[in-house]
């Protein structure tokens, strides 16, 4: 199953953020194929624009294992992602990548 996950950063957190970062990427690229797309939600769509939280593109076996994924990651445990977490199963169809 495919889940669209949308999180906020916590206010006032880009310097964590930016500190955490290597940790945070690390992370997810031992997830090996669970993360199909991944990057920053951005304040405005300037080129310079503020990152403000993170979305995802992830295949899980369900919710739940969806919701782990999020909460061992490194913004999560380190107190930079809000607890607002969007995790909303997606069944994708049209676009560049898109399941066998």
């Amino acid at each position: 199953m495919f889940f669209i996950i949308l999180v906020r950063d916590k206010p006032d957190m880009l310097e964590r953020r930016i500190a955490h970062r290597p940790a945070h990427v690390e992370y997810w690229a031992a997830q090996n194929d669970v993360v199909k797309v991944a990057g920053a939600m951005l304040a405005s769509d300037a080129p310079d624009a503020t990152p403000i939280g993170s979305s995802f593109l992830i295949e899980a076996a369900d919710e739940a294992a969806a919701r782990a994924l999020i909460a061992a990651d490194p913004f999560t445990t380190e107190g930079i992602f809000s607890d607002d977490v969007t995790v909303q199963p997606v069944r994708p169809a049209i676009g560049v990548w898109r399941p066998a």
